[in-house]
């Protein structure tokens, strides 16, 4: 039987990839629009690629290692671990300028060195400013529980590729210790 923490998980990565996929349809037709001087220019534009990086929760490795124990059989674990997963951005231009708006999905695995697999996914909301600085929030589950994420970071731009390197802080909560996470990676838009 599936406990109440792990059905949680399930039905948020579940409205996660419904989001993802119907916000994917919306933007596939201006993706594929012939070039035509009088129609709508593109105000939004979809965005993906891989993150790595690696994390910490602020809590006694004894604690910690009990918590992962309750999921995985052996141990002790550490309260640092490494991520990776990858990223699906939806970019929403403002006016003529390359500020923006982003809706973020964000799906990840932490603790592969420590031969776990701890789930996660993020759906963050945020802005973009051009100068490359962004910030954003929103709604994480894990198999822990649910909870809400902080994170700021700046992105570079090189030859059409976005190279962001991000701070994220989970908020503590019933469910979960504070926790620091830093990621990187990239992202690129097929046209």
């Amino acid at each position: 039987m599936l406990s109440q923490l792990q059905k949680n998980f399930i039905s948020f990565f579940v409205l996660v990839v419904l989001f993802g996929g119907f916000a994917a349809a919306q933007d596939a037709g201006q993706a594929n629009a012939p070039f035509n001087p009088q129609s709508k220019p593109i105000t939004s534009y979809l965005v993906f690629g891989p993150r790595a990086g690696f994390g910490g929760v602020f809590q006694d490795q004894v604690e910690f290692s009990k918590k992962i124990e309750d999921i995985f059989q052996g141990g002790p674990y550490c309260p640092y671990y490494s991520v990776f997963g990858f990223n699906f951005e939806w970019r929403y231009l403002l006016g003529q300028s390359s500020d923006h708006f982003a809706l973020q999905v964000l799906i990840t695995a932490m603790g592969i060195e420590q031969s776990i697999l701890l789930p996660s996914a993020a759906l963050l909301m945020g802005y973009r400013h051009h100068s490359g600085l962004e910030f954003g929030a929103g709604p994480l589950a894990n198999l822990g529980g649910m909870g809400v994420v902080l994170a700021v970071g700046y992105t570079f731009v090189s030859n059409g590729v976005y190279i962001p390197f991000d701070i994220a802080f989970q908020i503590p909560n019933y469910n979960f210790k504070p926790a620091v996470t830093i990621l990187s990676g990239f992202n690129f838009s097929i046209e």
